[in-house]
Protein backbone atom coordinates (compact mmCIF):
# COMPACT_ATOMS: atom_id res chain seq x y z
CA UNK A 1 0.00 0.00 0.00
CA UNK A 2 1.54 3.04 -0.74
CA UNK A 3 1.24 6.35 1.60
CA UNK A 4 -0.04 9.57 0.10
CA UNK A 5 -0.11 13.16 1.32
CA UNK A 6 -2.13 16.09 0.08
CA UNK A 7 -1.20 19.36 1.13
CA UNK A 8 -3.00 22.64 -0.66
CA UNK A 9 -4.92 25.75 1.97
CA UNK A 10 -8.04 24.97 0.20
CA UNK A 11 -10.36 22.38 1.67
CA UNK A 12 -13.03 22.16 -1.72
CA UNK A 13 -9.42 20.77 -3.51
CA UNK A 14 -8.72 18.50 -0.76
CA UNK A 15 -12.18 17.03 -0.94
CA UNK A 16 -11.74 16.80 -4.52
CA UNK A 17 -8.72 15.12 -4.61
CA UNK A 18 -9.41 12.32 -1.79
CA UNK A 19 -12.75 11.60 -3.31
CA UNK A 20 -10.78 10.72 -6.74
CA UNK A 21 -8.08 8.80 -5.61
CA UNK A 22 -10.25 6.79 -3.46
CA UNK A 23 -12.26 6.21 -5.98
CA UNK A 24 -9.50 5.28 -8.67
CA UNK A 25 -6.80 3.73 -6.72
CA UNK A 26 -7.04 0.63 -4.38
CA UNK A 27 -3.36 0.62 -3.70
CA UNK A 28 -3.27 4.15 -2.46
CA UNK A 29 -3.80 4.73 1.21
CA UNK A 30 -4.21 8.54 2.30
CA UNK A 31 -2.49 9.09 5.31
CA UNK A 32 -3.41 13.00 5.81
CA UNK A 33 -4.81 16.00 4.00
CA UNK A 34 -3.16 18.83 5.08
CA UNK A 35 -3.61 22.98 4.88
CA UNK A 36 -0.32 24.43 5.04
CA UNK A 37 3.67 23.89 4.61
CA UNK A 38 4.19 23.53 8.06
CA UNK A 39 1.47 21.03 9.50
CA UNK A 40 3.34 19.12 5.85
CA UNK A 41 6.82 19.37 7.47
CA UNK A 42 5.53 18.53 11.00
CA UNK A 43 3.70 15.57 10.04
CA UNK A 44 6.19 14.08 7.79
CA UNK A 45 8.68 13.76 10.64
CA UNK A 46 5.58 11.01 11.98
CA UNK A 47 4.00 9.52 9.39
CA UNK A 48 6.46 9.56 6.32
CA UNK A 49 4.26 9.00 3.48
CA UNK A 50 5.65 7.16 -0.23
CA UNK A 51 4.00 11.01 -2.05
CA UNK A 52 3.12 13.82 -1.12
CA UNK A 53 0.91 16.15 -3.29
CA UNK A 54 1.82 19.73 -2.39
CA UNK A 55 0.20 22.84 -3.40
CA UNK A 56 3.10 25.68 -3.97
CA UNK A 57 1.67 28.72 -2.61
CA UNK A 58 -0.03 28.70 0.57
CA UNK A 59 -0.04 30.83 3.81
CA UNK A 60 3.28 30.57 5.53
CA UNK A 61 5.60 28.11 4.04
CA UNK A 62 5.35 27.63 0.74
CA UNK A 63 4.88 24.23 -0.68
CA UNK A 64 8.54 24.83 -2.39
CA UNK A 65 10.18 25.26 1.18
CA UNK A 66 8.42 22.68 2.72
CA UNK A 67 9.48 20.21 0.37
CA UNK A 68 12.67 21.39 0.50
CA UNK A 69 12.74 21.11 4.44
CA UNK A 70 11.54 17.56 4.20
CA UNK A 71 14.20 16.73 1.87
CA UNK A 72 16.76 17.21 4.31
CA UNK A 73 15.12 14.47 6.35
CA UNK A 74 13.01 12.17 3.70
CA UNK A 75 15.08 11.97 1.15
CA UNK A 76 12.98 8.79 0.01
CA UNK A 77 9.62 10.73 -0.22
CA UNK A 78 8.62 11.39 -3.69
CA UNK A 79 6.62 14.63 -4.49
CA UNK A 80 3.98 15.65 -7.08
CA UNK A 81 3.44 19.89 -7.71
CA UNK A 82 -0.02 21.35 -7.85
CA UNK A 83 -0.90 24.62 -8.30
CA UNK A 84 -2.45 27.11 -10.47
CA UNK A 85 0.56 29.39 -11.13
CA UNK A 86 2.51 28.40 -13.91
CA UNK A 87 5.60 30.48 -13.73
CA UNK A 88 8.73 29.07 -14.63
CA UNK A 89 10.96 29.70 -11.29
CA UNK A 90 8.27 27.36 -9.77
CA UNK A 91 8.67 24.64 -11.82
CA UNK A 92 12.46 25.16 -11.92
CA UNK A 93 13.08 25.09 -7.92
CA UNK A 94 11.04 21.74 -8.10
CA UNK A 95 13.02 20.52 -10.50
CA UNK A 96 16.22 21.00 -8.36
CA UNK A 97 14.60 19.48 -5.22
CA UNK A 98 13.67 16.20 -7.55
CA UNK A 99 10.16 16.96 -8.03
CA UNK A 100 8.64 14.33 -10.79
CA UNK A 101 5.78 16.25 -11.79
CA UNK A 102 4.08 19.68 -12.11
CA UNK A 103 -0.22 19.50 -12.57
CA UNK A 104 -1.81 22.71 -12.25
CA UNK A 105 -5.32 23.70 -11.12
CA UNK A 106 -7.51 22.84 -12.26
CA UNK A 107 -6.64 19.07 -12.20
CA UNK A 108 -7.40 17.31 -15.00
CA UNK A 109 -8.69 13.56 -13.52
CA UNK A 110 -6.82 11.86 -16.65
CA UNK A 111 -4.03 13.53 -15.85
CA UNK A 112 -3.66 13.25 -12.41
CA UNK A 113 -4.54 9.35 -12.80
CA UNK A 114 -1.52 9.41 -15.00
CA UNK A 115 0.85 10.59 -13.18
CA UNK A 116 -0.16 8.76 -10.04
CA UNK A 117 -0.19 5.53 -11.83
CA UNK A 118 3.34 6.60 -12.97
CA UNK A 119 4.30 7.27 -9.35
CA UNK A 120 2.65 4.35 -8.12
CA UNK A 121 4.55 2.11 -10.16
CA UNK A 122 8.41 3.88 -9.41
CA UNK A 123 7.56 3.88 -6.00
CA UNK A 124 6.83 -0.37 -5.61
CA UNK A 125 9.72 -0.76 -7.91
CA UNK A 126 11.91 1.17 -5.69
CA UNK A 127 10.72 -0.87 -2.58
CA UNK A 128 10.90 -4.35 -4.56
CA UNK A 129 14.29 -3.14 -5.16
CA UNK A 130 15.37 -2.02 -1.65
CA UNK A 131 13.61 -5.66 -0.48
CA UNK A 132 16.40 -7.38 -2.88
CA UNK A 133 19.01 -5.55 -1.85
CA UNK A 134 18.10 -5.94 1.68
CA UNK A 135 17.59 -9.78 1.21
CA UNK A 136 20.98 -9.75 -0.61
CA UNK A 137 23.03 -8.33 2.31
CA UNK A 138 21.31 -10.27 4.17
CA UNK A 139 22.77 -13.17 2.71
CA UNK A 140 26.18 -11.62 2.12
CA UNK A 141 25.95 -11.34 5.74
CA UNK A 142 25.78 -14.86 6.19
CA UNK A 143 28.58 -16.16 3.99
CA UNK A 144 30.91 -13.32 4.77
CA UNK A 145 32.95 -15.27 7.78
CA UNK A 146 32.86 -18.34 5.40
CA UNK A 147 34.72 -16.04 3.09
CA UNK A 148 37.38 -14.63 5.33
CA UNK A 149 37.75 -17.90 7.16
CA UNK A 150 39.09 -19.56 3.37
CA UNK A 151 41.15 -16.51 2.98
CA UNK A 152 42.72 -16.40 6.13
CA UNK A 153 43.03 -20.41 5.95
CA UNK A 154 44.88 -19.95 2.33
CA UNK A 155 46.83 -17.07 3.71
CA UNK A 156 47.93 -19.78 6.50
CA UNK A 157 48.77 -22.64 4.60
CA UNK A 158 51.00 -20.96 2.15
CA UNK A 159 48.68 -21.40 -0.39
CA UNK A 160 47.97 -18.49 -3.62
CA UNK A 161 45.50 -16.51 -2.01
CA UNK A 162 45.51 -13.33 -4.48
CA UNK A 163 42.62 -14.50 -6.60
CA UNK A 164 40.66 -14.90 -3.32
CA UNK A 165 41.23 -11.78 -2.20
CA UNK A 166 40.91 -10.01 -5.78
CA UNK A 167 37.24 -11.21 -5.66
CA UNK A 168 36.44 -10.06 -1.72
CA UNK A 169 38.14 -6.67 -2.56
CA UNK A 170 35.66 -6.65 -5.80
CA UNK A 171 32.64 -7.86 -3.58
CA UNK A 172 33.17 -5.18 -1.31
CA UNK A 173 34.19 -2.53 -2.88
CA UNK A 174 37.76 -2.39 -0.68
CA UNK A 175 39.97 0.52 -2.33
CA UNK A 176 42.93 0.39 -0.77
CA UNK A 177 46.00 -1.93 -1.73
CA UNK A 178 47.87 -2.97 1.43
CA UNK A 179 47.52 -3.56 4.73
CA UNK A 180 48.93 -5.45 8.07
CA UNK A 181 48.07 -8.56 10.57
CA UNK A 182 47.39 -8.39 13.75
CA UNK A 183 47.66 -12.12 15.46
CA UNK A 184 46.27 -12.42 18.57
CA UNK A 185 46.68 -14.76 21.12
CA UNK A 186 44.53 -15.98 23.97
CA UNK A 187 45.76 -18.13 27.23
CA UNK A 188 46.34 -18.37 31.20
CA UNK A 189 49.37 -17.72 32.69
CA UNK A 190 52.25 -15.64 31.13
CA UNK A 191 52.91 -15.23 27.53
CA UNK A 192 55.89 -17.84 26.76
CA UNK A 193 54.41 -20.18 29.56
CA UNK A 194 50.79 -20.23 28.72
CA UNK A 195 48.85 -22.61 30.03
CA UNK A 196 45.85 -24.81 28.71
CA UNK A 197 46.22 -23.31 25.04
CA UNK A 198 43.89 -26.09 23.81
CA UNK A 199 41.21 -25.38 26.66
CA UNK A 200 41.76 -21.70 26.16
CA UNK A 201 40.78 -22.16 21.99
CA UNK A 202 37.51 -24.23 23.03
CA UNK A 203 36.22 -21.31 25.66
CA UNK A 204 37.27 -18.37 23.50
CA UNK A 205 34.69 -19.69 20.85
CA UNK A 206 32.26 -18.09 23.70
CA UNK A 207 33.32 -14.30 22.95
CA UNK A 208 34.68 -14.91 19.64
CA UNK A 209 31.60 -12.97 18.10
CA UNK A 210 32.24 -9.86 20.44
CA UNK A 211 35.69 -9.96 19.50
CA UNK A 212 34.85 -10.35 16.04
CA UNK A 213 31.97 -7.08 16.62
CA UNK A 214 35.16 -5.19 17.85
CA UNK A 215 37.46 -5.74 15.60
CA UNK A 216 34.75 -4.86 12.33
CA UNK A 217 33.42 -1.48 14.25
CA UNK A 218 37.50 -0.18 14.73
CA UNK A 219 38.79 -0.99 11.39
CA UNK A 220 38.31 -2.47 8.01
CA UNK A 221 39.56 -5.92 8.21
CA UNK A 222 39.39 -9.16 7.42
CA UNK A 223 38.50 -11.50 10.83
CA UNK A 224 39.92 -15.28 10.40
CA UNK A 225 39.26 -18.06 12.59
CA UNK A 226 40.22 -18.86 16.11
CA UNK A 227 42.78 -21.60 15.50
CA UNK A 228 43.33 -23.13 19.27
CA UNK A 229 44.00 -20.03 20.74
CA UNK A 230 45.67 -17.71 17.99
CA UNK A 231 43.26 -15.53 15.73
CA UNK A 232 44.78 -13.54 12.63
CA UNK A 233 43.16 -10.30 11.17
CA UNK A 234 44.32 -8.61 7.77
CA UNK A 235 44.05 -4.28 8.47
CA UNK A 236 43.60 -2.93 4.95
CA UNK A 237 46.02 0.40 5.47
CA UNK A 238 47.33 2.73 3.23
CA UNK A 239 50.87 3.08 2.89
CA UNK A 240 53.23 6.12 3.83
CA UNK A 241 56.69 6.53 3.57
CA UNK A 242 56.96 6.85 7.00
CA UNK A 243 57.44 3.96 8.73
CA UNK A 244 57.82 5.12 11.80
CA UNK A 245 54.42 6.88 11.52
CA UNK A 246 52.51 3.99 10.19
CA UNK A 247 54.25 1.41 12.89
CA UNK A 248 52.82 4.20 15.95
CA UNK A 249 49.71 4.29 13.72
CA UNK A 250 49.35 0.08 13.82
CA UNK A 251 50.33 0.14 17.28
CA UNK A 252 47.77 2.60 18.74
CA UNK A 253 44.72 0.36 16.92
CA UNK A 254 46.36 -2.57 18.52
CA UNK A 255 46.60 -0.73 21.91
CA UNK A 256 42.92 -0.13 21.03
CA UNK A 257 41.67 -3.44 20.23
CA UNK A 258 43.47 -4.84 23.04
CA UNK A 259 41.95 -2.95 25.84
CA UNK A 260 38.18 -3.70 24.36
CA UNK A 261 39.29 -7.14 23.66
CA UNK A 262 40.54 -8.00 27.13
CA UNK A 263 37.14 -6.25 28.71
CA UNK A 264 35.65 -8.96 26.99
CA UNK A 265 37.57 -12.27 27.08
CA UNK A 266 38.09 -14.17 30.34
CA UNK A 267 41.67 -14.51 30.15
CA UNK A 268 44.87 -12.54 28.61
CA UNK A 269 45.24 -11.32 25.50
CA UNK A 270 48.66 -10.97 23.60
CA UNK A 271 48.55 -8.74 20.20
CA UNK A 272 51.63 -9.83 17.49
CA UNK A 273 51.57 -6.52 14.25
CA UNK A 274 52.96 -7.13 11.51
CA UNK A 275 54.57 -4.19 8.73
CA UNK A 276 52.17 -2.65 6.08
CA UNK A 277 52.78 -4.51 2.85
CA UNK A 278 50.90 -5.01 -0.78
CA UNK A 279 48.49 -7.03 -0.59
CA UNK A 280 50.11 -9.17 -2.78
CA UNK A 281 52.71 -9.74 -0.50
CA UNK A 282 50.48 -9.75 2.89
CA UNK A 283 52.60 -13.22 3.96
CA UNK A 284 55.30 -11.39 4.59
CA UNK A 285 53.02 -8.96 7.26
CA UNK A 286 51.84 -12.52 8.59
CA UNK A 287 55.64 -14.16 8.92
CA UNK A 288 56.36 -10.75 11.03
CA UNK A 289 52.98 -10.30 13.39
CA UNK A 290 54.02 -14.25 14.46
CA UNK A 291 57.49 -13.51 14.94
CA UNK A 292 56.54 -10.59 17.11
CA UNK A 293 54.17 -12.66 19.22
CA UNK A 294 56.95 -15.05 19.15
CA UNK A 295 59.59 -13.00 20.68
CA UNK A 296 57.41 -11.38 23.57
CA UNK A 297 59.07 -11.21 26.87
CA UNK A 298 56.99 -8.96 29.24
CA UNK A 299 54.98 -7.10 26.53
CA UNK A 300 51.15 -7.68 25.93
CA UNK A 301 51.87 -6.20 22.02
CA UNK A 302 54.82 -5.96 20.06
CA UNK A 303 55.36 -4.39 16.55
CA UNK A 304 57.48 -6.43 14.66
CA UNK A 305 59.82 -2.93 13.72
CA UNK A 306 60.48 -2.70 17.32
CA UNK A 307 61.89 -5.22 17.56
CA UNK A 308 65.58 -4.65 18.63
CA UNK A 309 67.39 -7.67 17.15
CA UNK A 310 65.62 -7.13 13.77
CA UNK A 311 66.75 -3.58 13.78
CA UNK A 312 70.08 -4.55 14.38
CA UNK A 313 70.12 -8.15 12.43
CA UNK A 314 74.25 -7.33 10.37
CA UNK A 315 73.38 -8.77 7.22
CA UNK A 316 70.34 -7.30 6.33
CA UNK A 317 69.24 -10.99 5.20
CA UNK A 318 65.78 -11.74 7.39
CA UNK A 319 63.51 -14.29 8.19
CA UNK A 320 61.20 -12.84 6.06
CA UNK A 321 63.12 -12.65 2.87
CA UNK A 322 64.20 -16.63 3.46
CA UNK A 323 60.45 -16.87 3.75
CA UNK A 324 59.89 -14.83 0.60
CA UNK A 325 63.06 -16.27 -1.38
CA UNK A 326 61.46 -20.01 -0.65
CA UNK A 327 57.92 -19.18 -2.04
CA UNK A 328 59.35 -17.37 -5.13
CA UNK A 329 61.60 -20.61 -5.56
CA UNK A 330 58.76 -23.09 -5.44
CA UNK A 331 56.37 -20.11 -8.04
CA UNK A 332 59.51 -20.88 -10.47
CA UNK A 333 59.67 -24.88 -9.82
CA UNK A 334 55.88 -24.44 -11.97
CA UNK A 335 57.19 -21.73 -15.13
CA UNK A 336 61.13 -21.01 -15.12
CA UNK A 337 63.36 -22.21 -17.52
CA UNK A 338 65.75 -24.74 -15.81
CA UNK A 339 68.98 -22.64 -16.06
CA UNK A 340 66.91 -19.87 -14.14
CA UNK A 341 66.24 -22.15 -11.37
CA UNK A 342 69.11 -23.72 -10.94
CA UNK A 343 71.18 -19.71 -10.60
CA UNK A 344 68.53 -18.60 -8.06
CA UNK A 345 68.54 -21.49 -5.96
CA UNK A 346 72.11 -21.82 -5.63
CA UNK A 347 71.54 -17.69 -4.65
CA UNK A 348 69.05 -18.63 -2.15
CA UNK A 349 71.85 -20.95 -0.25
CA UNK A 350 74.44 -18.66 -0.69
CA UNK A 351 72.30 -16.20 1.10
CA UNK A 352 71.49 -18.91 3.97
CA UNK A 353 74.86 -19.80 4.57
CA UNK A 354 76.15 -16.54 5.08
CA UNK A 355 73.19 -15.55 7.43
CA UNK A 356 73.98 -18.36 9.51
CA UNK A 357 77.88 -18.41 9.28
CA UNK A 358 77.86 -21.85 8.09
CA UNK A 359 75.87 -23.46 11.43
CA UNK A 360 74.98 -26.45 9.46
CA UNK A 361 71.91 -27.22 12.12
CA UNK A 362 70.23 -23.65 11.31
CA UNK A 363 71.39 -24.42 7.11
CA UNK A 364 69.78 -27.75 7.50
CA UNK A 365 66.46 -26.91 9.01
CA UNK A 366 65.91 -23.68 6.15
CA UNK A 367 66.83 -26.94 3.43
CA UNK A 368 64.86 -29.16 4.84
CA UNK A 369 61.97 -26.29 4.83
CA UNK A 370 62.55 -25.82 1.44
CA UNK A 371 62.26 -29.43 0.67
CA UNK A 372 58.94 -30.01 2.24
CA UNK A 373 57.31 -27.07 0.24
CA UNK A 374 58.71 -28.68 -2.93
CA UNK A 375 57.27 -31.85 -2.03
CA UNK A 376 53.95 -30.02 -1.08
CA UNK A 377 54.11 -28.58 -4.75
CA UNK A 378 54.08 -32.22 -6.10
CA UNK A 379 51.61 -33.44 -4.21
CA UNK A 380 49.42 -30.29 -6.08
CA UNK A 381 50.15 -31.37 -9.19
CA UNK A 382 49.48 -35.13 -8.57
CA UNK A 383 53.10 -36.61 -9.02
CA UNK A 384 53.18 -40.28 -8.32
CA UNK A 385 55.40 -41.78 -5.66
CA UNK A 386 57.24 -44.16 -8.19
CA UNK A 387 58.52 -40.96 -9.82
CA UNK A 388 59.35 -38.72 -6.98
CA UNK A 389 60.24 -41.23 -4.09
CA UNK A 390 58.78 -39.25 -1.56
CA UNK A 391 59.40 -42.06 0.87
CA UNK A 392 63.04 -41.79 1.05
CA UNK A 393 63.84 -38.03 1.24
CA UNK A 394 63.88 -37.70 4.60
CA UNK A 395 66.29 -40.55 5.35
CA UNK A 396 68.58 -39.34 1.77
CA UNK A 397 68.71 -35.98 3.80
CA UNK A 398 69.90 -37.68 7.42
CA UNK A 399 72.97 -39.18 5.55
CA UNK A 400 74.27 -36.10 4.09
CA UNK A 401 77.04 -34.57 6.16
CA UNK A 402 78.57 -31.93 4.14
CA UNK A 403 76.88 -28.18 3.21
CA UNK A 404 78.14 -29.15 -0.32
CA UNK A 405 76.30 -32.35 -0.36
CA UNK A 406 73.13 -31.28 1.33
CA UNK A 407 72.75 -28.16 -1.24
CA UNK A 408 73.72 -30.51 -4.52
CA UNK A 409 71.51 -32.83 -2.90
CA UNK A 410 68.49 -30.46 -2.80
CA UNK A 411 69.28 -28.58 -6.22
CA UNK A 412 69.02 -32.17 -7.76
CA UNK A 413 65.66 -32.91 -6.44
CA UNK A 414 64.36 -29.22 -7.32
CA UNK A 415 65.10 -29.74 -10.32
CA UNK A 416 63.31 -32.79 -10.75
CA UNK A 417 60.23 -32.00 -9.64
CA UNK A 418 60.13 -28.83 -11.64
CA UNK A 419 60.68 -30.96 -14.79
CA UNK A 420 57.93 -33.35 -13.66
CA UNK A 421 55.80 -30.53 -12.54
CA UNK A 422 56.20 -28.56 -16.24
CA UNK A 423 55.88 -31.48 -17.67
CA UNK A 424 52.53 -32.39 -16.73
CA UNK A 425 50.88 -29.29 -16.54
CA UNK A 426 51.20 -29.64 -20.64
CA UNK A 427 50.60 -32.98 -21.33
CA UNK A 428 46.77 -33.10 -20.16
CA UNK A 429 44.85 -29.93 -20.25
CA UNK A 430 45.80 -28.23 -23.15
CA UNK A 431 43.24 -30.04 -25.21
CA UNK A 432 40.65 -29.06 -22.98
CA UNK A 433 41.69 -25.65 -22.04
CA UNK A 434 42.62 -24.87 -25.83
CA UNK A 435 38.36 -26.11 -26.52
CA UNK A 436 37.24 -24.17 -24.11
CA UNK A 437 39.42 -21.10 -24.40
CA UNK A 438 38.30 -21.02 -28.33
CA UNK A 439 34.98 -21.35 -27.01
CA UNK A 440 35.12 -18.07 -24.73
CA UNK A 441 36.51 -16.16 -27.35
CA UNK A 442 33.61 -16.72 -29.54
CA UNK A 443 31.10 -15.97 -27.47
CA UNK A 444 32.86 -13.15 -24.39
CA UNK A 445 30.08 -11.19 -25.43
CA UNK A 446 27.75 -13.58 -23.36
CA UNK A 447 26.66 -14.06 -20.10
CA UNK A 448 28.97 -17.14 -19.78
CA UNK A 449 29.23 -19.00 -16.67
CA UNK A 450 32.35 -20.74 -15.40
CA UNK A 451 29.31 -24.01 -15.29
CA UNK A 452 28.45 -24.02 -18.14
CA UNK A 453 31.99 -23.49 -20.16
CA UNK A 454 33.25 -26.48 -18.01
CA UNK A 455 29.97 -28.39 -19.06
CA UNK A 456 30.85 -28.15 -22.75
CA UNK A 457 34.44 -29.52 -22.28
CA UNK A 458 32.80 -32.45 -20.05
CA UNK A 459 35.33 -31.54 -17.05
CA UNK A 460 34.06 -30.61 -13.61
CA UNK A 461 33.75 -27.06 -12.47
CA UNK A 462 36.06 -27.64 -9.47
CA UNK A 463 38.53 -29.03 -11.78
CA UNK A 464 38.22 -27.00 -14.54
CA UNK A 465 39.29 -23.72 -12.64
CA UNK A 466 42.28 -25.56 -11.72
CA UNK A 467 43.40 -26.70 -14.61
CA UNK A 468 42.53 -23.37 -16.81
CA UNK A 469 44.62 -21.04 -14.08
CA UNK A 470 47.88 -23.19 -14.76
CA UNK A 471 47.66 -23.45 -18.37
CA UNK A 472 46.42 -19.63 -18.99
CA UNK A 473 48.09 -18.43 -15.82
CA UNK A 474 44.70 -16.70 -15.47
CA UNK A 475 41.09 -17.81 -13.98
CA UNK A 476 38.52 -17.75 -15.91
CA UNK A 477 37.11 -15.14 -15.00
CA UNK A 478 40.24 -12.65 -15.33
CA UNK A 479 40.36 -14.47 -19.09
CA UNK A 480 37.03 -13.01 -19.53
CA UNK A 481 37.41 -9.86 -18.33
CA UNK A 482 41.04 -9.21 -20.34
CA UNK A 483 39.43 -10.47 -23.69
CA UNK A 484 36.37 -8.54 -23.13
CA UNK A 485 38.49 -4.98 -21.87
CA UNK A 486 41.29 -5.87 -25.23
CA UNK A 487 38.53 -5.14 -27.68
CA UNK A 488 36.96 -2.54 -25.79
CA UNK A 489 40.30 -0.81 -26.11
CA UNK A 490 40.20 -2.10 -30.00
CA UNK A 491 36.41 -0.77 -30.13
CA UNK A 492 37.76 2.97 -28.12
CA UNK A 493 40.30 3.40 -30.69
CA UNK A 494 37.98 3.16 -33.64
CA UNK A 495 35.96 5.92 -32.48
CA UNK A 496 32.86 4.57 -33.72
CA UNK A 497 31.06 3.76 -30.97
CA UNK A 498 30.19 5.47 -27.54
CA UNK A 499 31.61 3.67 -24.62
CA UNK A 500 27.88 2.80 -23.39
CA UNK A 501 27.32 1.20 -26.57
CA UNK A 502 30.73 -0.42 -26.13
CA UNK A 503 29.87 -1.67 -22.41
CA UNK A 504 27.08 -3.41 -24.01
CA UNK A 505 28.61 -4.91 -27.00
CA UNK A 506 31.07 -6.40 -24.72
CA UNK A 507 28.53 -8.65 -22.75
CA UNK A 508 28.58 -5.81 -19.80
CA UNK A 509 25.34 -4.26 -18.46
CA UNK A 510 26.47 -1.23 -16.41
CA UNK A 511 28.20 1.33 -17.81
CA UNK A 512 29.18 2.41 -14.66
CA UNK A 513 30.77 -0.63 -13.61
CA UNK A 514 32.23 -0.99 -17.13
CA UNK A 515 34.02 2.48 -16.58
CA UNK A 516 35.31 1.29 -13.38
CA UNK A 517 36.94 -2.27 -14.30
CA UNK A 518 38.61 -0.63 -17.40
CA UNK A 519 39.99 1.82 -15.18
CA UNK A 520 41.12 -0.43 -12.72
CA UNK A 521 42.53 -2.42 -15.41
CA UNK A 522 44.08 -0.58 -18.00
CA UNK A 523 44.45 2.28 -15.72
CA UNK A 524 42.65 5.25 -17.43
CA UNK A 525 38.90 5.87 -17.72
CA UNK A 526 37.70 4.62 -21.12
CA UNK A 527 36.64 8.30 -22.52
CA UNK A 528 40.41 9.04 -21.55
CA UNK A 529 41.50 5.98 -23.28
CA UNK A 530 43.61 6.67 -26.78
Amino acid sequence: MIRLMIVDDEQIVLDGLRFLIEDRFEDIQIVATLRSGREAVEACRTLVPDLVLMDIKMPGISGIEAIETIRKQHQEIRFIIISAYEQFEYAQQAVELGVREYILKPVNPAKLTEVLQKAVREIKEEQERRTQEMENREKLERILPVLEHGFIYSLLLGEDYREELGQYRELFEIQKESGFVLVFEFGEGVHGKLRNRIGTGVKSQSFYPLVQSILKYKCKCIVGPMIINRMTVLVYEDRCENEYEQRLSAMELGEALHQKIQEVADTNVYVGIGGCHPLEKIKNSLEEANYALNRMSDEQILHFGDIAFWEDREDGYSFVDIKADEVELIQMMETAPEEELVRQARHFFNRVEKKFKGSSVDVQNILLELMVMALGLSYRHNLQEADVGYSTYLGEFKRLESLVELENWCLQKIRKIAGMVQGSKHQHVSKVVLEAKEFIDAHYNQDLSLQEVSKRVSVSPQYFSKIFKEEIGLSYVEYVRKIRIDVAKDMLRSQQYSVKEICYRIGYNDPNYFSRLFKKLVGVSPTDYK
